[in-house]
């Protein structure tokens, strides 16, 4: 369980704490030293005031903030690193979206989502986009689909502008091609490396699908051939694989006409792909938070442009949640002592929390001998996952606080 602490500045966190670190441990760690000097680990003994109130319960009752607590020991803070994530969104462009506001919606909400990423800087998360079936559509929606329409890349502002000059060329027009378009771009994103400014190691790739339509032609045999092609991407092993695969399905749900929109299609789709929306009931067709992929209904007359870019950004936020490990690289240089570390993790609103030492809901090693990443569990997983702008950085040389 993650333990709430001092409200800290949000703005530049990373310099921020370089600063502070600067002028806060500088008398306080060199006298702590001095005195330590023959101590394990990093020779720096903890707080007296702490010294035999290591459990995060004890901690929170005497009322220990952050700063305080790790004042008297610390020798250093350093970021954990996210593994990266690889996304091609993979947008339907058929006629049928112009209907029910739905390219109106989607075009900003996706414009929205992008800016996002851009004001972030986040070298760990990658992203491109494929139009299929659209006016901008060079195959006329007949494929082959073999070249992403903006590659995989960091989002800057010169990506950015590659992203949105692609959405503005597209005006709904064709078929639903499906088959023809997850087979094209699935060996894509297997072949895809990386390069900086990306964190080009241990990424995951995922696939978004979002589609209006059930596969042309011929549904009823090209419906179980994507499935199996979204099975089999999640079965395939680095650097090729495994690639998730998250479905947005975006149309009427009742009364159903699965010759139009097929939800049912949808939810094995999300389920194949290894990401489904959770909990999920795959024979639901009324309510969307109840269904295993992400639903945009869009109902014409009663619901504006702006509240499905609303709904289209909320399942976006969900998506990245479910793509976002809870394993976290330690980049800490030298020798670590294992039992001098701590995890603070800081979130969008700026509130800085300790995660206790738990492997059931707190933090753990992958190798308490030889440690080289932070596995988050239970509720702290879930922070990080809720949080796609939140900080994790571990604090070095106070005895790890337990839950």
């Amino acid at each position: 369980m993650v333990r709430r602490v001092q409200r800290l500045p949000r703005a530049r966190p990373l310099v921020a704490f370089v600063c502070a670190a600067a002028a806060l441990f500088g008398a306080t760690v060199a006298s702590a030293c001095a005195r330590n000097a023959g101590s394990p680990g990093f020779g720096i003994d903890q707080d007296a005031s702490v010294a035999d109130a290591l459990s995060a319960d004890a901690l929170l009752v005497q009322g220990h903030d952050a700063a305080s607590l790790f004042a008297g020991c610390a020798t250093a803070r350093a970021p954990i690193q996210r593994d990266p994530i690889y996304l091609l969104v993979v947008l339907d462009g058929s006629g049928s979206m112009k209907d029910d506001f739905k390219w109106q919606a989607i075009v900003p909400a996706l414009g929205g989502f992008i800016d996002a990423l851009n004001a972030r800087k986040d070298t760990t998360f990658g992203l491109g986009l494929t139009v299929f079936s659209d006016t901008a559509d060079p195959t006329g929606g007949a494929g082959p689909y073999d070249k992403m329409d903006v590659p995989i890349a960091f989002v800057d502002d010169a990506h950015v502008a590659a992203l949105k000059a692609r959405l503005a060329l597209a005006q709904p027009k064709g078929d639903t091609p499906t088959l023809a378009v997850l087979t094209g771009q699935y060996p894509l994103l297997e072949a895809y490396v990386p390069a900086p400014p990306l964190v080009t190691t241990k990424g995951r790739k995922a696939l978004v699908l979002m589609t209006d339509g059930v596969p042309y032609p011929n549904t009823a045999t090209q419906q179980p051939a994507c499935i199996q092609s979204v099975k089999d991407e999640l079965a395939k092993t680095a650097p090729a694989g495994p690639i998730t695969t998250l479905a947005v399905g975006i149309g009427q749900t009742l009364p159903l006409d699965p010759q139009v929109y097929d939800p049912f299609f949808m939810a094995q789709l999300a389920l194949a792909g290894g990401a489904p929306n959770q909990p999920c009931d795959p024979n639901e067709s009324q309510f969307a938070e109840h269904m295993c992929h992400f639903q945009i209904t869009p109902v014409s007359g009663s619901q504006s442009p702006i509240v499905l870019e609303q709904d289209l950004r909320i399942a976006f936020d969900k998506m990245r949640a479910h793509v976002t490990s809870c394993e976290l690289t330690l980049t800490v240089s030298g020798t670590v002592d294992p039992s001098l570390v701590n995890v603070l993790f800081t979130d969008a609103e700026g509130t800085e929390q300790v995660v206790p030492a738990d492997p059931v809901d707190g933090w753990s090693y992958d190798d308490p001998k030889s440690p080289t990443k932070v596995l988050l569990h239970g509720k702290a997983c879930d922070d990080l996952k809720a949080n796609p702008g939140g900080d994790v950085v571990v604090v070095l040389g106070c005895k790890t606080i337990v839950k």
